[in-house]
């Protein structure tokens, strides 16, 4: 990992660019903000890479890739794969102006718990399963946040910047970890950022585990044991009339992701 980590990072630099924060490169992307990097990789492992540049004029870029180690993704990692790259191509289609954010993140919560249940993961219709955060299980976090001169822009502030005034933090457990909660306009500049975790502290919540104890097939998710994190992110600037993906330039799905890997 600190191999890859270095690699990265040196070509940041070479480009007179500085990190705009603490890159996370692992296998383990089941750990958000995994600052570690002392894991050798092995066959069959993912390694999910968190890493952005921040320019000369302090502008800040974001971007997530998971790849497989081999080369080549083994049967249920695609799967997952499939699901969390569905939400990331189905939740930038909808971004305009006037759409508000929070329904982009609803949005890639329907995709995603769709997803699961026709892999046998989740049981149950997908609008109740979202209503009862269900898919949080395996996607904690918000489909993601402002972009400008910060990572995480303006978040110094708390949620004076990336909520509407008049509007509240959810307490809910899939909605509690939204970090933008407003219509977009243009010129605004967002991150798209679904995933997939296999979190311990999650899964294995006695709380949680009897909650969901008859939405979850258990048995059946022991089947994707190989996947323990996936993210997929890029930077999205809200147009006038839809939306350009800045770092398209970073291929994201799997055919061009084995061929550059391999």
């Amino acid at each position: 990992e600190s191999n890859i980590r270095a690699i990265m990072e040196s070509i940041i630099i070479s480009h007179n660019m500085t990190c705009a924060y603490t890159s996370i490169v692992t296998v383990h992307g089941e750990v958000l903000h995994n600052e570690q990097y002392h894991h050798p990789l092995q066959t069959g492992d993912l390694l999910l890479a968190d890493v952005g540049a921040e320019t000369n004029l302090g502008w800040a870029s974001d971007v997530t890739r998971t790849w497989p180690v081999s080369g080549k993704f083994s049967p249920t990692q695609r799967d997952i794969y499939d699901v969390v790259l569905a939400a990331h191509d189905t939740c930038i289609a909808q971004i305009k102006p006037g759409i508000e954010y929070l329904d982009i993140h609803l949005l890639a919560a329907q995709v995603i718990a769709e997803g699961l249940v026709n892999l046998g993961i989740l049981k149950g219709e997908v609008e109740d399963l979202v209503e009862m955060d269900a898919h949080a299980l395996f996607f904690p976090h918000g489909i993601g946040h402002l972009l400008g001169l910060d990572v995480h822009d303006m978040e110094d502030l708390g949620d004076l910047a990336g909520y509407e005034i008049g509007r509240e933090r959810s307490s809910r457990f899939g909605l509690g970890f939204l970090r933008l909660n407003r219509p977009l306009i243009p010129g605004m500049l967002v991150t798209i950022e679904p995933g997939f975790y296999q979190v311990p502290g999650i899964l294995n919540d006695k709380e949680m585990r009897q909650k969901y104890q008859d939405i979850v097939n258990w048995e059946k998710l022991e089947k994707f044991d190989d996947v323990r994190g996936i993210r997929i992110e890029d930077d999205v600037l809200v147009t006038p009339n839809g939306a350009e993906v800045l770092t398209q330039e970073l291929p994201s799905d799997i055919d061009s992701i084995e061929n550059l890997v391999e």
